[in-house]
């Protein structure tokens, strides 16, 4: 006891009551029973005598509210120190909803409802998220700190607001219907876009983030599938086709379900693009789009994929996609086009020489003069050379029996390592090579 009073004096003499942000009583009376309370709490904190320490609180809070904002926060401690404790459920009730005013009285006093909201929820949400009961309280706080914060929520709030959403859903379908669980999915991913476009997060982190929502919507049972897609989010889209918000459900849920594959997809991917157009975004449109043959949607989105793209690794994979898709649309020129726009980013890039390779090794009908087997075969050689720089020994292999035989290279008085064009749209010079 002794030490305790050595103590309160020495915090009494440097108590901080003519600091900015401290609201001390004019009273003199009442001024030094608040300097007592608010040294001897802190004391009692320092020797972890919470139950002393949460007394001196309640004194404050009863008499002076508005003294600082940190009596509120090293009450919300001290609460959870009591909450440990051997205590009666209708003392652990009592200290729960104490500690849940503390936040109010936060925000009463001294403002900042977005940040105290985001500390409420979160702290509701390690007390009731077992209880079945207070699960429409926990909806609640946490609609509202999402709503106040939109990305400024805080990252550690993602999880357990869709770990909330799978409990109620699962305990009380009518109140948490499977719409509103996809809402509140919607919700989060939003947030978790919202903090990388403002760079608010690290990029890992918040693909962590993103994986444990959606793992938690997909481990719920018949909730989200392509029937529920196309049965009660694509009339809405019909009905409202510039319907953002359904669109971005329907995209996002199509990835979820596996539903990639569905026209609705693309159709509410590009709707979102319009909106919102991302490297992302163009470049999974343009591959869904090469996917069903559509070559000239294709080459629209890959090609906005690389207007949008902002780093040379985003660069040479829209390149290469394009690459793909000239050639899969019979552009062999655009194709090898960007195939060298691609090898210009990355030196030496295997795929981007297997391509140029194997538009020549198609092109053999498209070039034949039909008046020299030595100079039709020659697109092979062009080939071969491509493939040889990609070291695809397969296909260097299946090219080489496809050159001119030495019988034909004599016969038509050609020596091997002569010089040749190769001419049609290739328009390259090859060193002649036998297949024998």
């Amino acid at each position: 006891m002794k030490n305790l009073l050595v103590l309160v004096t020495f915090l009494l003499s440097t108590v901080a009551f003519s600091q900015p942000g401290w609201n001390w009583p004019e009273d003199e009376e009442m001024l030094g029973d608040a300097k007592e309370k608010q040294a001897f709490y802190k004391v009692s904190i320092q020797l972890e005598k919470w139950m002393d320490a949460w007394n001196s609180l309640l004194w404050l809070y009863q008499n002076n509210p508005e003294l600082n904002k940190s009596i509120y926060l090293d009450g919300a401690n001290v609460v959870e120190k009591l909450l440990k404790a051997d205590i009666t459920q209708e003392r652990q009730t009592l200290l729960e909803d104490s500690l849940l005013w503390m936040y109010d009285q936060r925000i009463r006093y001294f403002e900042d409802e977005a940040g105290v909201m985001n500390r409420k929820a979160y702290a509701a949400f390690k007390l009731y998220y077992k209880r079945p009961a207070k699960f429409p309280l926990l909806a609640e706080l946490y609609e509202k700190a999402f709503e106040l914060n939109g990305a400024e929520i805080a990252t550690f709030n993602l999880t357990p607001y869709m770990t909330l959403a799978k409990y109620y859903h699962q305990g009380n379908p009518k109140a948490m219907p499977s719409e509103k669980v996809l809402d509140i999915h919607s919700t989060i991913s939003e947030a978790i876009d919202g903090k990388r476009s403002k760079g608010l997060e690290t990029e890992d982190r918040l693909k962590k983030e993103q994986d444990k929502v959606d793992a938690l919507l997909s481990s719920i049972d018949n909730l989200l599938s392509c029937d529920y897609i196309a049965n009660q989010l694509v009339p809405k889209l019909d009905a409202n086709p510039e319907d953002l918000n359904t669109a971005k459900k329907i995209f996002n849920y199509s990835l979820q379900a596996k539903c990639s594959d569905q026209p609705f997809f693309t159709r509410a991917g590009e709707i979102v693009f319009m909106s919102q157009p991302t490297f992302k975004l163009s470049n999974s449109l343009g591959t869904k789009f090469m996917a069903s043959d559509n070559g000239v949607k294709a080459i629209e989105y890959f090609s906005k994929s690389l207007e949008l793209a902002s780093s040379d690794e985003e660069k040479y994979d829209a390149n290469i996609s394009l690459a793909s898709a000239y050639s899969k649309d019979g552009n062999k020129q655009k194709s090898r086009q960007r195939a060298y726009a691609a090898l210009e980013l990355k030196k030496g890039d295997s795929r981007a020489y297997n391509i140029i390779g194997n538009l020549y090794f198609g092109s053999f009908e498209d070039c034949k003069g039909g008046e020299s087997k030595v100079l039709d075969r020659a697109v092979f050689i062009a080939a071969y050379e491509m493939y040889t720089k990609a070291g695809n020994e397969e296909q260097m292999a299946a090219t080489k029996a496809q050159f001119p035989s030495s019988e034909e290279i004599f016969n038509e008085d050609y020596n091997v390592g002569d010089e040749v064009m190769v001419n049609c749209w290739i328009n390259e010079k090859v060193a002649l090579k036998r297949r024998d």
